[in-house]
């Protein structure tokens, strides 16, 4: 799972500095990659972040996604369903933890009950629902973990039963809400289990250090079940916050990566494109709305903004990055879905205006209607709030209030329900609508625009309960379509990343959910 465009889900890092336990160290002279890291993770345990991002590195689930997004096998070598798709049956693989120890079936069992148990308050339980009584658990209301519908025959196999046929089951395997962790470390150094001196691991890579505002160094896992194929000795994340100084550090050959926001695009097409790798993500650019805030009251309002944003201008003469002007939430580049549209999408703007300020003055709203429109400081960000704004102003007399500040801040604001408008973003952990919508559900721990609608709720579990992929996804798009005509969100366009790669790293692949695992990075001098 992504997050608001570095606003919501970035975490203050931890105040000690970790450092590698005896043995662990990179081979002198190996070879070392080095990636900027836009934050300091809230913590390396995958149970309790909303984003695998680097705990890639150190676990892996049942499944586990290439280099371009397909599911692969990963702790299991392969697996069935039943004739009724309500049972799920994974063969596990001979491997190993970092500590030596086998990993087993009755690891998965452990890690399951205890990702939906609410003592560990896991961000992101809801994927796992499909699973015989996991949403009574992660809800408190069933308190035996072991009626959670998991089990271990053998120590190589694992079975789920669940609610319904879920054919994408293989898919939410490989999310971190999945991922296997150490009992017996866990239970030795309870919450210092993932410091570098403690931590135990199944991934490709294990911790070597971590010393907060400052960097992430990972080196290989010689236990891992597929070390031969990682070809690397050391991948070291350091701290890049501010997009321009890493472009910086890059060009100086710093850093072997840097994302490209902002007006660098143009000139770095025209000095480095080789270097330059863009592709579409399963992400979505939008203004959230809190629904308990002042613009929750008449969703005509909340209509009149949205038509008033031209995001074609937006796109193609302000930010110029080639995202595609969004008028949902779900890119269409997600498989086998259609997106709903509004019916005034292909108004001239002139019409839209007019009928904007008709729905204003339906609903009442004050003259001039003030909004406080909340987001990071970065430079890409004021691009984006800016032009939104001059755009308000000129077709409704909007007056917008921008506040902006340090992501660490505007993340406990936003969390907290501390706003009424703020520019954000959010990215699929799967290919499935389900990994958007479910974030609008009334019972989310991710709906911070305090979203309700009983009959978008009964949609997506209706949704969840039926076989048929094409009757699936309707009921989906039905879903989408009703949530957006309450408008809790005002869509704004849908991401296409630019990153450039350094000559001699190989194994960044375009891939629609942008994970690039480090498992897959080699150097020139490296492969082997």
């Amino acid at each position: 799972m992504s997050a608001f465009i570095r606003l919501i889900f970035v975490s203050v890092g931890l105040l000690t500095c970790f450092v590698i336990s005896d043995g662990q160290a990179a081979p002198p002279g190996g070879s070392i990659v080095r990636l900027p890291m836009r934050a300091d993770p809230s913590s390396l345990d995958p149970h309790k972040i909303p984003n695998d991002y680097l705990v890639l590195n150190l676990f892996e689930g049942l499944t586990t996604m290439s280099a371009t997004d397909e599911i692969v096998p990963g702790m299991a070598e392969r697996w069935e369903t039943s004739a009724d798709g309500l049972v799920w049956t994974f063969h596990l693989r001979d491997a190993d933890w970092s500590d030596g120890r086998p990993v087993t079936a009755d690891d998965f069992v452990y890690s399951f009950r205890r990702v939906l148990d609410p003592a560990t308050a896991s961000p992101y339980v809801t994927a796992l629902a499909p699973i015989v009584h996991a949403d009574d658990i992660s809800s408190g209301r069933e308190k035996d973990l072991t009626k959670l519908g998991v089990e271990a025959p053998d120590p190589h196999t694992l079975r789920f039963t669940l609610r319904h046929p879920t054919p994408w089951f293989p898919t939410l395997m490989a999310i971190q809400t999945s991922m296997p962790v150490p009992r017996h470390a866990i239970d030795k150094w309870g919450d210092h289990w993932t410091s570098a001196e403690h931590i135990v691991v199944n991934g490709p890579f294990t911790l070597k250090q971590w010393v907060p505002l400052g960097e992430l160094d990972f080196v290989r896992n010689p236990y891992f079940h597929d070390a031969a194929s990682v070809k690397v000795d050391e991948v070291d994340h350091i701290l890049a916050d501010d997009p321009a100084a890493a472009l910086k550090r890059y060009e100086a050959g710093e850093l072997d990566e840097a994302l490209i926001v902002g007006q660098d695009l143009a000139r770095i097409l025209r000095e480095r494109p080789a270097e330059l790798l863009s592709s579409p993500e399963l992400s979505s650019i939008m203004v959230g709305i809190n629904m308990k805030g002042p613009l929750g009251g008449d969703v005509r309002i909340r209509e009149a903004l949205s038509m008033t944003i031209d995001r074609d201008t937006l796109e193609n003469k302000v930010i110029r990055l080639g995202q595609i002007p969004a008028y949902g939430l779900i890119p269409p580049s997600m498989p086998g879905y259609t997106p709903p549209r509004p019916d005034w999408i292909d108004l001239p703007m002139a019409e839209r205006i007019a009928r904007a300020k008709k729905l204003m003055a339906e609903a009442g709203a004050p003259t001039p209607l003030k909004v406080h429109l909340l987001s990071s400081n970065a430079d890409s960000n004021k691009l984006y709030l800016d032009t939104i704004a001059a755009m308000w102003r000129s077709a409704l007399g909007v007056e917008t209030e921008i506040e902006t500040g340090e992501e660490r801040v505007l993340d406990d604001r936003v969390i907290h329900r501390d706003f009424e408008a703020a520019l954000g973003n959010w990215g699929a952990d799967y290919p499935d609508p389900t990994a958007f919508l479910e974030i609008f559900q009334s019972s989310a721990i991710f709906n911070f625009g305090n979203y309700a609608n009983p009959k978008y709720d009964a949609l997506l579990d209706q949704a969840g309960v039926t076989a048929d992929p094409g009757e699936r996804m309707m009921l989906l798009e039905n879903a989408e379509a009703l949530m957006l005509a309450d408008q809790p969100i005002i869509p704004i366009n849908f991401a296409v990343s630019h990153i450039l790669v350094s000559p001699r790293l190989h194994g960044i692949e375009p891939a629609p959910l942008e994970r690039h695992p480090d498992r897959y990075l080699w150097l020139e001098d490296s492969r082997g």
